[in-house]
């Protein structure tokens, strides 16, 4: 509240917040009253918005944690892609090797017959 006669010049008088629009004795006030009156209301006004600006501190304090975060996982999966990369290329080679010794059974079985017809023999008799 303000020490000075002037009801209407105190922004907290009847509720009203911020700059008023009019003072009641506009013929008696100094520019320091007027200083005064513009100084609470930006006061005021900076007192309601702390909280507002606390609160966004707070939402980009979470949203910097939950970025941290992941990136962790994202250096996870990396390493998993990475694992299951090198996994699959083993597994490749031995599908090929695999694949390999099956070819070479089935000639060496071909050769077998082909040869075992040619001398006559069966190959019941093994």
């Amino acid at each position: 509240m303000m020490s000075s006669g002037c009801e209407d010049s105190s922004v907290n008088t009847m509720g009203i917040r911020g700059i008023p629009e009019q003072c009641g004795c506009v013929r008696n006030c100094l520019n320091i009253k007027i200083v005064f009156m513009i100084y609470e209301a930006v006061y005021e006004e900076v007192q309601d918005a702390l909280p507002k600006v606390e609160c966004f501190a707070l939402d980009v304090m979470k949203i910097k944690m939950e970025i941290e975060s992941m990136k962790t996982v994202e250096e996870e999966l990396k390493e998993d892609v990475r694992k299951a990369s090198n996994e699959l290329k083993k597994l490749n080679v031995i599908m090929k090797v695999g694949f390999l010794v099956v070819c070479l059974g089935v000639v060496i079985c071909l050769v077998l017959i082909i040869f075992d017809k040619a001398d006559g023999l069966s190959l019941n008799s093994y």
